[in-house]
């Protein structure tokens, strides 16, 4: 019942993910079940600006965007962040964004547990 109602409270952020999926040309897909994600592989972030434009993934809500670049545990990597979405409903990206300014990419907190979880790599540019 608390994925339902996550789930719907993270709907505004799902919705709004819908206009880089299409800019980023989504050219697979994939249901992922536990949680509820939506995993597409796309050709480019040439939308992106700073950092977005080379990210290996990113996610928005319960839309996952796996990039040309995307390695190992990646996914999961990313499935953590949908996890952390879920966590805190309606604030996750404020506060994301609150670590990232703070402490830059790397050193945010919810980086830091994406990565440790899913044991994915850092390679940074």
């Amino acid at each position: 019942m608390k994925s339902v109602v996550t789930f719907i409270l993270n709907l505004p952020f799902t919705l709004v993910a819908i206009i880089p999926l299409i800019l980023s040309f989504p050219y697979d897909f994939k249901l992922v079940k536990n949680p509820l994600s939506f995993v597409f592989k796309v050709k480019s972030f040439w939308w992106g600006f700073n950092y977005l434009r080379y990210a290996r993934a990113i996610t928005i809500s319960h839309i996952i965007f796996l990039g040309s670049r995307f390695l190992r545990n990646d996914l999961e990597h990313e499935i953590i962040h949908v996890k952390q979405f879920d966590k805190y409903p309606l604030i996750f990206p404020i506060l994301y964004f609150y670590e990232r300014f703070k402490n830059g990419y790397r050193k945010n907190r919810f980086e830091d547990e994406a990565y440790r979880l899913s044991k994915s790599t850092y390679v940074g540019r």
